[in-house]
């Protein structure tokens, strides 16, 4: 069993975001993997991943911001808000750790993130399940056909 399993209660029926959504979770349960106890494994693990999975993070919430903004969505300012926040606390911990103001605990650093994308998915991006609907159609009808 995987730390993250996403079941179709999480589906948005958008390909690229479900998509991004199972690479986030792939990311977390890959991390999970990684929390052997050893101190200086999992550290290499967190310099090898952490700088690309929160420059994926940034790319998948801009996708998810760019599809929304083709909505009427009444609340997409409180998501984009939102996931400011998240970058924001998950950044500032990063920090932390590569400044060594605190010791690396890879798995209370990836249960951390989990909980805050968790949280995300299931009570923002579930909420707005119809807007990314119609705003990924919205982006089809202005894409050039190949």
């Amino acid at each position: 069993m995987d730390f993250v399993e996403l079941g179709y209660e999480y589906i948005l029926d958008v390909p690229e975001l479900d998509s991004q959504h199972k690479e986030l979770a792939k990311q977390l349960n890959n991390a999970i993997k990684h929390c052997t106890g050893k101190k200086a494994d999992e550290k290499a693990f967190y310099d090898k991943t952490a700088g690309k999975s929160i420059e994926f993070m940034r790319n998948h919430f801009e996708v998810e911001e760019k599809i929304l903004s083709k909505t009427k969505y009444e609340h997409f300012k409180k998501h984009k808000a939102e996931h400011k926040k998240i970058l924001e606390e998950i950044v500032k911990m990063h920090d932390d750790i590569e400044k060594n103001k605190v010791e690396l605990d890879l798995f209370y650093a990836t249960a951390f993130v989990k909980e805050r994308i968790m949280k995300h998915l299931k009570t923002c991006d579930i909420a707005a399940k119809k807007y990314f609907i119609e705003g990924n159609e919205k982006n089809k009808e202005v894409r050039p056909a190949k």
